[in-house]
């Protein structure tokens, strides 16, 4: 049986795992989480007395039943428990971690990418699998495709690099169209692609980069290329029922493209750009713009379903869901903000106001959530946060 492909760039089927001891109660997922855990990363510079905050950009990976495998700026991957109170094990690589961390469902391993481009396995005991060096920096969250047991990395310098899943040997190394600009060299050129790749229903890879889609078979094959005219930030997303492909320029006009020949079958105007990532649930793609809406898209019809007036993720963060199908993002103000699937009607917005000295409660990374009511995000400050869903089993309350 096929796994499930990943269709947007926070799916949280490459970010969860699930562990067969873990405990999945029921919760209240339509009622506002709570702070229930939190952790300070810190670096002690020599001959300082204060320590220094340590960024997180990075989304983590949930451990169901055990805790989540958070990555830093320091270049350290750190597996918590739950409560984030204990550490399992920690590893560091060679330079920062900026995209977020993916999962290997299947062999229950987390792989990690630093800026350098080293990409890094291990398994849930901190164990060094395999290890690979990517010839240029990475930003950009990768992408797994399950059946063909591939990893694919789209990284600055319009490069693509394919891995083999397993053991990280490089499958394809291949260039991507550059950014229009490059021929002037515009200091930014180098930045692309910025955008994740996401997964087609027919098991291939759609890269947004510079003005460009591309789609790619697993072994790097080009099916085909579309020019859109603008530059794209948003990372794509699969319909795979439709067997079409959403892009969010940064002019607002939203693209529906048919996934095996990139042609363009429908357009919807924002009005506002885009850079915040999209994402798809239940045939809705709820796409953010900077003015801080969020519409979402019928994915059969291509015609918006609804329209909210907050909730849209932070610059470059993404749009992702909970196990209810719900939307939620970490919105402008730097709390997560829940918008119900069906109609966008507002449920909830975090708080992280806790009462504590130097604390800036502001969150700046996409929010992970596990099937067993806990959810972690985190801050550019160097803090990182456990939530927790109110169970429904009035005993677990203990």
């Amino acid at each position: 049986m096929s796994a499930r492909l990943p269709a947007y760039r926070h799916d949280p089927g490459k970010s969860v795992l699930v562990l067969p001891s873990a405990d999945l109660s029921e919760v209240f997922w339509d009622r506002e989480p709570v702070v229930c855990g939190f952790r300070r990363l810190t670096h002690q510079v020599a001959g300082q007395s204060r320590a220094i905050e340590v960024p997180v950009s990075s989304s983590p990976v949930v451990v169901t039943g055990a805790g989540a495998v958070v990555a830093a700026s320091d270049g350290t991957v750190t597996f918590y428990d739950r409560t984030l109170g204990k550490e399992y094990w920690r590893r560091r690589l060679d330079s920062p971690l900026y995209a977020s961390l993916v999962a290997d469902v299947r062999r229950r391993r987390v792989i990690a990418i630093a800026t350098s481009g080293l990409a890094a396995c291990f398994d849930l005991r901190g164990r060094l699998v395999w290890s690979t060096r990517i010839a240029d920096p990475v930003y950009a969250t990768p992408l797994v495709l399950p059946d063909a047991d591939r990893l694919v990395v789209a990284a600055f310098n319009s490069r693509c690099t394919g891995l083999n899943l397993e053991t990280g040997a490089i499958v394809f190394d291949r260039r991507l169209p550059e950014p229009w600009h490059a021929a002037f060299h515009s200091s930014a050129a180098h930045r692309d692609a910025y955008a994740s790749p996401v997964a087609t229903g027919e098991g291939n890879a759609v890269i947004a980069c510079a003005e460009h889609v591309l789609c790619l078979s697993p072994d790097g094959e080009e099916l085909w290329r579309t020019d859109v005219g603008h530059s794209i930030k948003a990372s794509p997303v699969g319909l795979s029922e439709q067997q079409e492909v959403l892009v969010a320029p940064v002019n607002g006009r939203c693209l529906f493209l048919d996934s095996r020949t990139g042609h363009e079958r429908a357009a919807v105007e924002l009005g506002a750009k885009v850079t915040g990532s999209p994402a798809v649930s239940g045939g809705l793609v709820a796409v953010g713009s900077t003015d801080g809406a969020v519409t979402a898209l019928n994915a059969r019809t291509h015609g918006s379903a609804w329209r909210s007036s907050q909730g849209a993720p932070r610059e470059y963060t993404s749009m992702t869901t909970l196990p209810t199908g719900d939307f939620v993002a970490t919105a402008s103000g730097g709390n997560i903000v829940c918008l119900r699937r069906e109609d966008g009607r507002f449920r909830w917005e975090t708080s992280q106001v806790l009462g504590l000295t130097d604390h800036h409660p502001t969150m700046d990374i996409t929010p992970v959530a596990g099937p067993d009511g806990s959810m972690y995000g985190a801050s550019y400050s160097g803090v990182v946060y456990h939530f927790r869903f109110r169970p429904r089993d009035k005993e677990a309350l203990g």
